[in-house]
Parts: structure tokens; sequence; C-alpha cells
């Protein structure tokens, strides 16, 4: 006896796939994760995703399960549809067993089969190792790159929250000013907060008739933003910086808050040179006047808006990042998937 795989039927099987997942994931809050599952299983814009299970033989009972949800990607300016894999979760008992090999080989097989296009993950470092067993290729990571805004915190945690610490911030803020980045000039362009949290049909515009320098970039309009951001249950609070050329929508960033920190979940300008730099130094004068101390982005390491990050202050990088795999016919048409130079990348590539 040994373990069996089998797809799942949905949504006769969607009460087995939650009760997997959350048993699997029992830190964090378990109501907020159902509530997840619930948005990326049934509100997906791009169709029904596909999932898998694994069946113990000798018990008969689901041990394992992984899913595949539907993206769709622009390969050269035309649309593709691509999965992107995510939520594997394996009893502890069977974490030894090869389970995650056959089931992330299953979601493999049926690219391979020609079911779908290609598919991409973001694994932490466990799951990589498998997907590369399986036939995966690591392009690349995807790490959390911060830059420093203000520097209270920092002193607060060296030194103790207390009047020394805030004098030496006073005196310490206004060197970050010196960063080269600090002194962009507009040209024309201003960035907005703006005032409704929405995608409207200015973001359907903005990214069907804008070249954005990438051969391969996930589809980015107005259905898409508002289900990845408006009906996502995990991003309770965020703000919609515009960038804009007479009151006209030339780039967005999506940002959200931790604390006294911010992040760019996701950000978009045409070809990410002077014009990120000017939506970039709108946002960060917009944190450095209301306390916060750090602005992260998440992104890969090709990204052109890393070194515009950089030339805002000093900066540093996670060291727990999540890598990026990709499995595509490595001879067919959709090959340039293989490279991360092809591709942009930011959070709201991910699974959640």
């Amino acid at each position: 006896m040994g373990i069996v795989i089998r797809e799942a039927v949905l949504p006769a099987d969607r009460n087995i796939l939650l009760d997997t997942l959350l048993r699997n994931r029992q830190h964090g809050d378990q109501t907020m994760r159902q509530a997840r599952f619930e948005w990326s299983l049934s509100r997906n814009p791009y169709g029904q995703p596909r999932a898998w299970l694994a069946i113990d033989e000798s018990s008969g009972k689901v041990v394992g399960a992984v899913s595949a949800f539907p993206r769709r990607v622009l390969i050269n300016g035309a649309p593709v549809l691509a999965w992107n894999g995510a939520d594997t979760s394996i009893d502890k008992d069977f974490r030894t067993l090869g389970v995650a090999i056959k089931l992330r080989r299953a979601v493999k097989e049926c690219v391979d089969r020609g079911e779908m296009r290609f598919l991409y993950s973001h694994p932490v470092e466990n799951m990589r190792v498998v997907l590369e067993k399986v036939g995966h290729v690591v392009i690349g990571r995807l790490a959390r790159h911060s830059v420093i805004l203000r520097f209270d915190r920092f002193l607060n945690k060296w030194t103790g929250k207390n009047l020394f610490s805030s004098m030496l911030a006073h005196v310490a803020n206004p060197v970050l000013l010196a960063w080269r980045g600090n002194w962009l000039r507009s040209n024309g362009l201003a960035v907005r907060l703006q005032a409704q949290t929405r995608f409207d049909d200015e973001y359907d515009e903005l990214f069907d008739s804008t070249d954005w320098g990438f051969p391969v970039i996930a589809v980015r309009d107005a259905q898409f933003l508002s289900w990845r951001f408006l009906q996502n249950p995990t991003h309770k609070e965020f703000c919609i910086f515009r960038l804009e050329e007479e009151k006209q929508l030339r780039g967005y960033a999506v940002v959200d808050f931790q604390g006294d920190g911010a992040r760019i979940l996701d950000f978009l300008t045409p070809a990410h040179g002077e014009k990120a730099g000017v939506l970039l130094a709108g946002i960060i004068r917009w944190l450095r006047a209301h306390g916060y101390c750090s602005l992260s982005v998440r992104a890969s390491d090709h990204n052109p808006i890393l070194p515009i990050l950089r030339s805002f202050g000093p900066g540093f990088c996670d060291t727990v990042n999540s890598s990026i795999a990709v499995h595509a016919h490595p001879e067919g048409p959709d090959r340039i998937v293989l490279n991360e130079q092809n591709w942009f990348m930011t959070q709201a590539d991910r699974d959640v």
C-alpha cells in the first residue's frame, strides 16, 4: 500500500481541501485563512482552479493536497492562460514519503500534456527542492527589498524609546534627503493619492495602451486588480497612489501599511524609468510626512524599480525570500518564461 494521487472534484471536494489546508497551517488567523481560501477558489476571474489530493491507500485518508490557480499572462503581447501553483499542504506524518513530489508532479504533467500553457510558483526553500526534482526551473527569487525613510524606529530599537533617541532621530532624519532620488523632478508628472479605493476603466486603458518593456507580464487590468486587492480578504487597508500627466493615469502603486512601515503590493509605470522614480518620490514624500520609517517592495532581482528604490536612502533585503519556479516545455513557444529577466513580477503575482 502507498500514496495515490487523484484530481479533486470541485466543488464537491471543497471541504476536504479546506480541512487539509487548515490543519497544516495552524499558526496565524485561521478565520482569515478560510476567507482567503474561499476567495481564491470561487472568485478567480480566470476560471475554476484545479487541485489534486494525496490519499493514503492503507487508511483511505487524504493526507495532502495542492492547487493550481489560473492567471492570464501576456507573452510578447499575446494573452495566454497559465497556472500559479500554491497551497501545497501535507500532513506531518507523511512529509518524508515523497508525497510533495507526487502532488507537484501531477500538476506538472498536466502542462506536459498540453492542458495548460505553463506553470509558475513561489516556493519556500523546502518546496523549491521538490519542484526542482520534478523538473521545474528555478529562475530566481522574489525578495523583499526595503529602504529607510526615517531613523526613528531603528534608533528606538538600538537605544530604547527615550528623549535621546528622539533627539538623535531629529538630527539624523534630514541626512536621508541627501540621497539623489529625493531630488527627482516631475517634468509635468504628478503623484496623487486616489480618493476612492477602486479600479475602473482607466486601469484597463492604461494596461492595454502601454508597452511595459517586459516580454512576460501578468495582466493587470481593472478586473484583475479588483479581484486581487478589493475582494481579497487579506488586504484590509491599502492606498492607491496615481501617477498622472495632465490628469491622465500614467501609472500606479498599491501600498499597504504594517505599523510604521509601508509595502508596495503592486506598481506599474511605463518603461519603469523616469516615471517610476517620480512615482516613488511622491509616495516617499507622503510616507515621510505621515511618520512612516520604511518602504518595501517584493520584486524579482532584475526588476528595474530596485535601483530606483535604493536611490532614496539606505536599504536592506529580507533574508527569508521565496524562489521563482517555472515549468514550461523547454523547446516550446513558452520557453521565454524560463528566463527571469523576461518577467515583470511583484507581490501581486503570488497566490496571496
